[in-house]
């Protein structure tokens, strides 16, 4: 059972896990070249790890679980480091995690009101999290002092990823709000169904 769990997708996502402390007191302690380096290898094995799993396939419950968790915690941890830092805006820090706390709390709210829906991601929200990690590279390259790494650049980063930001936050909200109104609408047709069944049952009987 543990060797079909720790696949080597799995191992390298775990692998990212561990980067996420090593990234942290690098920037902390204004190491940034080597918390360039770092976050490369981050970005490299999140590509890695999803590839194996493919090559391999070898997908697995646990693979689909670990893999956004290393993700949101490499993504939270960065953010918060650079903006105490102050590489990034704290306001840019809190607009994203403020995001994805909605986003968990709607679809835990959803789940346990209507039952278990997966929510796919968007190509909205793909673009939003894309800037987001483009906007770490380049806040990490600037700290490091990387050619053409101006500060106009890391601005203009850092309001692409707040616009897409706040797009893909609305947009999720607008995806939780018809997914809910419509599971409402199913559950009262459900039940006028089974209702009905018992009736025409009964007659049957009868």
């Amino acid at each position: 059972m543990a060797a079909r769990a720790l696949t080597p997708a799995n191992q390298i996502t775990i692998l990212r896990l561990t980067f996420i402390p090593l990234f942290a007191i690098l920037v902390v302690e204004g190491r940034y070249v080597a918390a360039l380096v770092v976050l490369a290898a981050a970005a490299l094995s999140d590509f890695l790890d999803g590839a194996v799993a493919r090559l391999l396939h070898q997908q697995s419950p646990l693979g689909v679980a670990l893999d956004p968790i290393a993700d949101k915690t490499l993504m939270t941890t960065a953010y918060l480091a650079l903006a105490f830092r102050g590489v990034l805006p704290w306001w840019l820090t809190i607009l994203v995690l403020s995001r994805d706390a909605a986003i968990i709390i709607t679809a835990l709210v959803i789940s346990l009101v209507a039952g278990y829906r997966p929510f796919l991601p968007t190509l909205l929200g793909k673009a939003s999290t894309t800037a987001q990690v483009v906007n770490l590279l380049v806040a990490v390259a600037f700290g490091a002092a990387v050619p053409l790494i101006t500060r106009n650049v890391l601005r203009c980063t850092i309001y692409v990823a707040a616009a897409l930001t706040i797009a893909s936050g609305i947009h999720y909200l607008v995806i939780s709000r018809h997914r809910y109104s419509h599971s409402s609408e199913e559950a009262p047709s459900s039940a006028a169904t089974k209702s009905s069944a018992g009736i025409r049952k009964r007659v049957k009987v009868g």
